[in-house]
């Protein structure tokens, strides 16, 4: 339940891909639910108690509080658990690598992913040769999940409706460590404080800038990667940004901590292909490039802008969708300086995820606390300040987790 969803989707690529008859509904048609009916997967719309009938087990989305598939599925005795925990099993079962953190962990799963097929590993099966899985702290499931081996890319405070302050965080995320087994393995991103003090029963490595690092990465192009003093070799990576140099880091870090060589390592980097709605290309808008991202927190807007300014381009052009009520304002301070690097900011709505707005923010209050920005609220209003602004070699910045996506689908004429 909740097909189209990002956590629920995998998982049943998860399931075909061991040979299992796979179901899904969700409450209307995306690109995600139409990729699952082309992989295979049986794909309804709405709800309806009849989609349990004849099944063995019913995974549903967190977002899912109640419906008449979950009353039909505990009748019946249908086996029900929540994609955390259908997550959770599976990373427990298998020889696993989970990632872990605030920010990165998707791009951070997919290189290391993608580093272990390059080397002749098969990491998309739960046979032979384990799993890679991003896992997520937002509701608190993160403990959860015990893999045998961990990367942490950092620790913040995102989601302030679960966690009342970053300390709270840090709090699941050593918990979390402390379940790694003794002869497990603990990869901590050295440049993030918090995730560099966790205390893990496992062995640990740290990667990153900083000074003393077990894997130590500079901000150059190609980019060295020390081991203590010695330099392994260069990568050269695709992705722009200072922070995927550092992701980049945590994923070799792992990789050859399980054995595989230097070369290998740089070799899969240069050939990865980036991770979907991140740094996302679209195509173009009267002249301009448009780029997707996924970024929804400060930390995570400041970065991509940065990544963003080492591209060629006349003018930074940022639209940005505030994702949550509950995170615009607790972080609302953190918002308004990380655009810093954007020539001109463009605020829609907040999206809401289905969340009230207790607080009373508003998309406005931002927009009112960055110089350069310029509330325009919906769609349609942002495309028509996009069309008197922009030209050739401008570059347009998508930003946020909601559905801002169909808006760079629009610009770029893939709708």
């Amino acid at each position: 339940m909740g097909a189209g969803g990002a956590g629920v989707s995998a998982l049943a690529r998860v399931f075909l891909a061991r040979g299992d008859e796979v179901s899904g509904c969700d409450v209307k048609e995306s690109e995600t639910t139409g990729e699952l009916e082309e992989a295979g997967v049986r794909i309804m719309l709405g709800h309806d108690p009849e989609h349990v009938l004849g099944q063995d087990l019913l995974v549903y989305s967190g977002a899912i509080k109640r419906s008449p598939e979950l009353d039909a599925a505990r009748a019946m005795a249908v086996k029900v658990v929540s994609r955390a925990e259908m997550l959770a099993q599976l990373i427990n079962e298998t020889d696993s690598i989970a990632v872990a953190g605030t920010a990165g962990k998707t791009t951070v799963t997919h290189m290391v992913g993608h580093i272990l097929v390059t080397a002749g590993y098969d990491p998309t099966v739960l046979v032979g040769d384990g799993l890679v899985a991003e896992t997520d702290e937002s509701d608190g499931t993160l403990t959860l999940h015990h893999p045998q081996r961990a990367i942490v890319t950092n620790i913040e405070l995102d989601h302030p409706d679960h966690f009342r302050n970053v300390d709270a965080v840090r709090d699941l995320f050593q918990w979390f460590i402390e379940g790694l087994p003794d002869t497990g393995l603990a990869v901590l991103c050295a440049d993030d404080e918090l995730a560099r003090e966790l205390r893990p029963k496992a062995r640990k490595v740290t990667y990153g800038f900083r000074h003393g690092a077990t894997y130590r990465c500079e901000p150059v192009r190609p980019f060295p990667i020390y081991r203590g003093a010695d330099l392994l070799g260069h990568v050269n990576l695709r992705q722009p940004g200072r922070h995927n140099i550092q992701n980049a880091t945590g994923a070799a870090a792992m990789a050859l901590e399980l054995g595989i060589g230097f070369d290998d390592v740089a070799s899969a980097l240069h050939t990865f292909p980036g991770a979907h709605r991140r740094m996302e290309f679209l195509g173009v808008y009267q002249g301009a490039a448009v780029y997707d991202d996924y970024a929804h927190h400060p930390t995570k807007v400041r970065a991509t802008i940065e990544a963003a300014r080492e591209l060629r381009h006349r003018r930074l052009v940022v639209v940005f969708q505030p994702h949550r009520y509950s995170r615009l304002s607790a972080l609302m301070h953190d918002f308004a300086r990380a655009f810093e690097g954007a020539d001109r900011v463009f605020v829609l709505d907040v999206y809401s995820a289905g969340e009230e707005n207790v607080s009373g923010v508003r998309a406005e209050d931002l927009a009112h606390q960055v110089p350069q920005a310029l509330y325009v609220g919906d769609f349609a209003k942002a495309k028509e300040a996009l069309s008197e602004l922009v030209g050739p070699d401008d570059l347009i910045l998508l930003m946020g987790a909601g559905d801002i996506k169909k808006l760079g689908d629009e610009l770029a004429h893939k709708v």
